[in-house]
Formats: structure tokens, C-alpha cells, sequence
């Protein structure tokens, strides 16, 4: 198998491949290595990256001449944002919960209701007929 570098952990790999993508055994993120060999060298780190990226991706360096990206506040940014989405799963689930409970109380509700309704009527029928026998 051909032999490919991951540009997050620095190494030379034999990566998994699911369908068209190809994932390091290490690190367990995308390659973008097309296996042609040619790579940028970061000015600040040493780095190796990919030729057509636009940022170190080991220390964040911005290779066009712009403001440098922070690799630990993308890490941040990154568990934040998994952290939001499973709150928010959270918090849909317990909106859908209480959904169910509500139609469930009114859903019981409605039967003692009626339970209610019934035993009413059959009282006042009772009394009435009890109403025609004193007579």
C-alpha cells in the first residue's frame, strides 16, 4: 500500500481508507496528503504541510501573511462546540419529554374527566329515580 503523511501528527502512515477519504491510524484525522510528495515547510515551526494550505496546521502560522490562527483556541472552539451540540441534544429531549408527559396528563385527564361525567350523570339519574319512588 501506498505510503501517505499525515500533516497533524507529522508521520508517515498507511491510512484507513473509508470510501474516497483517508484517515491516520494515530491520530485518526483526515489526510489531505494526495501522495504526490511535494509539501510546504512552515517558516516558523518546521513543520511539514500540505502545498495548497493556507495554514500551519502544528502551530497555526498564516502563510499568506495574515493574522496567525491560535491552534489551542481552535482545540477550545472545537470541544466547545461538541460540548454545545450535546447540550442542546439535551435539552431536546427533555423538551420532547415533557411534551409526552403533558399529552400523557392530558390524555388521562380527559378520561377522568369523562369517568366524572359519567358517574355525575348516573348520580343525578339515581337521585331522580330515588325523587319518583318517595312520591
Amino acid at each position: 500500500m501506498k505510503k501517505f503523511f499525515c500533516f497533524h501528527c507529522q508521520q508517515d502512515v498507511e491510512p484507513y481508507k473509508i470510501l474516497k477519504w483517508r484517515f491516520c491510524p494515530h491520530c485518526r484525522k483526515l489526510i489531505t496528503d494526495d501522495g504526490n510528495g511535494f509539501y510546504r515547510v512552515c517558516d516558523v515551526c518546521g513543520a511539514n504541510m500540505p502545498s495548497d494550505g493556507e495554514y500551519c496546521l502544528k502551530c497555526g502560522h498564516n502563510l499568506q501573511g495574515g493574522p496567525d490562527k491560535n491552534p489551542e483556541m481552535e482545540r477550545f472552539l472545537s470541544l466547545y462546540k461538541r460540548r454545545f451540540w450535546a447540550s442542546g441534544l439535551l435539552g431536546i429531549g427533555l423538551v420532547v419529554l415533557i411534551f409526552f408527559m403533558i399529552l400523557g396528563i392530558l390524555y388521562v385527564s380527559f378520561y377522568f374527566v369523562l369517568f366524572g361525567a359519567v358517574f355525575a350523570v348516573a348520580a343525578a339519574v339515581l337521585n331522580y329515580i330515588r325523587q319518583l319512588m318517595i312520591k
